[in-house]
């Protein structure tokens, strides 16, 4: 280990003090105080007590080391270990006593370092006491070393005895968790098997019991809609007559309507036929009036000039003229008045013919 690993001990310079006095450090270097280690007083009046002082600390720190790393105390506890936690906590537990074991030997190394620096740098001839000191505390040290270095070879070989047990032991907590988990396979395996026929048992009970149910439920449908058709069925019929009674006494009323409306539309018809039938009978008597007034005085305008041409000397032809043509104007009087009455007949007829018609609508 270098001195450069402890910041420098070569810059390190000791004063002396005078008789009897304890020895400063440079008030340049402030860090670098002396002793290094503690339980080292570099006083002259007193080295027995810090001899014993050195003695019993370090002894101390090895027997408190021994106990936390003792082979039979790690054995145990790596053994309760291995059988109740996983492999990543045994080996996290063992590097934890191998850091605690191995922190005192290089406590010593540091002190001894320490005094190894504390001697080439004082060169005073005034410190001679203090190195034959130093030199009975070194060759204590190194003595401590050899023990500890024994030491720390022997925790190695229980170190590594520890780990062959561990992987033994892993070994065989690993085979019997494997044989465990293949056991709890079968077992889960059967609980499976067993479950699943459980499962179809009650499957099949229970389409058994929704079957039934679905009968007994259709059973009630059928019956419930049966009571329903013949309640709608009865409503129907009692609403159905309701609005046959209504449809009759509004179908009489409607016929007395009508034939109330047929009997005024007859009246009306009598009268206007009746205006009609007088209107055109008027008509025809005028037209008739006319034409023998024309008649009349055509005959008379004839009857003159025939007269002036042939008053005297043909009064007889004339009066015989005119005797034929009274004959043939009453032939043709007597034809006209046929023809009206036929015509009058005809038009009586038909309008009997419309009467009926507008009767029967």
């Amino acid at each position: 280990m270098d001195d450069d690993d402890f910041g420098g001990f070569e810059a390190a310079e000791t004063f002396d003090g005078g008789s009897g006095e304890t020895q400063t450090t440079s008030p340049a270097i402030p860090w670098a105080a002396f002793p290094t280690v503690s339980g080292v007083h570099l006083s002259p009046s007193s080295p027995e007590i810090v001899l014993d002082r050195d003695h019993s600390s370090s002894i101390g720190c090895l027997s408190s080391d021994a106990i936390i790393s003792s082979p039979e105390n790690t054995h145990a506890e790596n053994s309760i270990v291995s059988q109740t936690i996983p492999k990543a906590q045994i080996q996290q537990s063992t590097h934890t006593h191998l850091d605690i074991s191995l922190f005192p030997l290089g406590l010593t190394d540091e002190k001894s370092n320490g005094t190894i620096a504390l001697v080439d740098d004082s060169e005073d001839p005034g410190a001679n006491v203090s190195n034959i000191e130093l030199q009975q505390k070194i060759s204590s040290l190194e003595i401590k070393l050899k023990v500890s270095e024994e030491e720390k070879q022997r925790i190695k070989q229980d170190v590594e005895s520890l780990m062959e047990k561990h992987n033994v032991l892993e070994k065989g907590f690993l085979k019997e968790k494997e044989q465990e988990a293949i056991s709890f396979q079968d077992r889960y395996k059967e609980l499976q098997e067993k479950h699943k026929q459980e499962l179809e048992d009650m499957r099949k009970a229970g389409h058994e019991a929704l079957s039934i149910i679905v009968d007994e439920y259709k059973a009630l449908l059928q019956s419930s809609v049966k009571q329903q058709v013949e309640a709608i069925e009865k409503q129907y019929i009692s609403a159905i007559e309701k609005q046959a009674h209504k449809c009759e006494e509004l179908l009489n009323a409607q016929h007395q309507r009508l034939l109330e409306m047929l009997d005024t539309e007859k009246e009306l018809l009598k009268e206007k036929i009746k205006e009609a039938l007088i209107q055109q009978s008027q008509e025809q008597k005028e037209i008739l009036e006319k034409c023998l007034e024309e008649e009349r005085q055509r005959n008379k305008e004839a009857l003159v000039s025939a007269a002036k041409l042939e008053k005297e000397a043909m009064k007889d032809a004339v009066l015989k003229v005119v005797e034929e043509e009274r004959k043939n104007l009453e032939k043709a009087h007597a034809e006209e008045r046929e023809l009206w009455k036929t015509e009058h007949a005809k038009d009586q007829e038909k309008v009997s013919q419309e009467i009926q018609k507008a009767i029967q609508e």
